[in-house]
């Protein structure tokens, strides 16, 4: 949210935004003055800083992605087609996407998930973390989550099962010739981002930007989640052509650029 604000700030006439990012600084700068002035026991300061700092910050990295996303795609229009969101427990990124983009592109929201949480973890993917049916959200509860938060019955579309059986040809053709604006990969797990990755190849056109979420688990290590998932794609299909995007401390992001000799 503060750096939505500062976005938002730096479109003001002067000298407001210098004013403003002087206000921003003395309130990070507040919290941590509150964190270690105020007789706080160790877990309430705790509790203080994952809620304020640690939280934020995370919050403030995802919507950086968002807004260059939008920015990107405002700039290179017309990019129209699907938001596409695979692994979608809480609702967050969702909500965050459809905050960002509803204002300049007319998109639909599909929502990829087993809805069940996570299947269960294979030799690969074994990571302290990640446990079977962990990051469950209902299906209904998901839907009427996004409903609530303004996002239209008619753009919405879930579709429910893990990613190597629900992402098959029939679904393809359902979904198909519309292309995909922007593709959000949150599987955190090598074994779901493989098939997630055959599925989406259909739907890339020039200008595609595809997000992975967990882009530095498994200690970054390339042979581990969606770094070798996205490694062994690129292999695979050597003449779809990437270009690095934008990335946090979590995620990194490519934008396609086309296929070599189309």
């Amino acid at each position: 949210m503060t750096q939505t604000l500062k976005n938002l700030a730096k479109k003001l006439p002067q000298p407001l935004p210098e004013i403003l990012n002087a206000i921003f600084n003395f309130l990070l700068k507040l919290k941590i003055i509150i964190l270690e002035k105020i007789p706080f026991t160790n877990e309430q300061k705790k509790k203080y800083w994952l809620t304020h700092i640690y939280q934020e910050h995370n919050f403030s990295a995802r919507e950086r992605i968002f807004l260059s996303i939008a920015r990107f795609c405002h700039v290179n229009r017309p990019i129209e087609g699907y938001y596409f969101e695979f692994g979608c427990h809480g609702g967050n990124t969702m909500k965050m996407a459809y905050n960002h983009f509803r204002f300049l592109f007319n998109w639909d929201y599909v929502a990829f998930d087993s809805f069940e949480g996570l299947p269960e973890i294979q030799e690969i993917d074994k990571q302290e973390i990640w446990k079977k049916s962990k990051l469950k959200t209902d299906e209904n509860e998901f839907r009427s989550m996004m409903i609530k938060h303004g996002i239209p019955p008619e753009k919405l579309i879930l579709v429910k099962g893990f990613y190597d059986e629900s992402l098959d040809e029939k679904l393809k053709n359902k979904l198909l010739p519309k292309k995909a604006a922007a593709i959000y990969i949150d599987c955190d797990l090598y074994t779901s981002t493989v098939p997630v990755l055959e599925f989406i190849k259909d739907f890339l056109q020039k200008g595609t930007i595809i997000v992975f979420d967990d882009w530095n688990c498994f200690h970054a290590d390339p042979e581990k989640g969606e770094r070798r998932a996205f490694k062994e794609f690129r292999e695979k299909y050597p003449t779809l052509q990437f270009e690095e995007f934008i990335s946090t401390h979590e995620a990194k992001s490519f934008v396609f650029l086309g296929e070599l000799n189309k």
